[in-house]
């Protein structure tokens, strides 16, 4: 482990290091809160943060769970009617080849914004605190923006960062991760077929430093609110991935 970095691990794989890690970030004052969920649902289903490795291990013998390291400094978002509060982003990305490497952002985001203030002081129970994922619970004070709206409000609201920079580390980080997939042949990496395309789902936060951290990728994700808020999306993504055109709202991050 490094102290430096943020980690997730199978738990039940892990168990005797990450006891080892846990007591060494606690010998060292480090900040020891993690998020421990299943690795097979969704909608932030027995989902849980929490500092004590006690409920950790126990947490872990109720299924396979993940453990990763709760980004506690998270950048917060001024909802006029809530406070600072957390929020991720959704990007959707479009692979065309692996060989040579062919990936692909559309340009337009989703945003996902929790409903109360963020605070660490033993609230970690409280869902509408640590989870941004409102659609399915608590949806009467759900905050929908688009991002054209949320751009200035972001630039206004971090004046130490500006929107531009910080998209520019989400996509160095998005391009990084299919570089990693295919270091290594299968099983270990991805295998190239020149007849497949893949889309993705990229969710990912924002610490106060405005780094991008990976939340999750999900594979062929619901693009329903992406049709109804862009209704050149499907004509868009089929033309990238099949018809190899380029087009204003695909943007090509394949290189540096």
């Amino acid at each position: 482990f490094s102290r430096n970095r943020l980690y997730s691990l199978l738990i039940c794989k892990t168990k005797a290091k990450f006891i080892s890690y846990f007591q060494h970030r606690e010998q060292k004052n480090l900040d020891n809160h993690w998020i421990v969920k299943p690795f097979n649902l969704a909608r932030s289903i027995d989902t849980h943060v929490t500092k004590n490795l006690n409920s950790i291990i126990r947490l872990a013998e109720s299924g396979p769970k993940i453990v990763c390291k709760y980004i506690n400094k998270p950048l917060l978002f001024d909802r006029e009617d809530s406070g600072l509060v957390k929020f991720d982003i959704r990007y959707i990305v479009l692979l065309r080849s692996l060989e040579p490497l062919k990936v692909y952002v559309y340009e337009k985001f989703w945003l996902r914004f929790a409903n109360k203030p963020y605070s660490l002081d033993n609230n970690y129970d409280d869902y509408q605190v640590h989870f941004t994922v409102m659609n399915y619970r608590y949806a009467q004070n759900l905050k929908k923006i688009t991002c054209e709206e949320f751009i200035p409000l972001f630039d206004k609201q971090q004046q130490h960062l500006t929107w531009a920079n910080v998209q520019e580390k989400i996509f160095s980080m998005i391009r990084q991760i299919f570089e990693r997939a295919i270091l290594k042949k299968p099983p270990c990496g991805m295998l190239p077929c020149h007849r497949s395309r893949a889309m993705y789902a990229i969710d990912l936060m924002l610490d106060e430093s405005g780094q991008p951290y990976l939340l999750e990728m999900n594979f062929m994700p619901d693009i329903e609110r992406a049709c109804s808020y862009y209704p050149t999306f499907m004509d868009d993504i089929f033309r990238t991935l099949f018809l190899d055109e380029s087009n204003s709202n695909v943007i090509d991050i394949s290189s540096k």
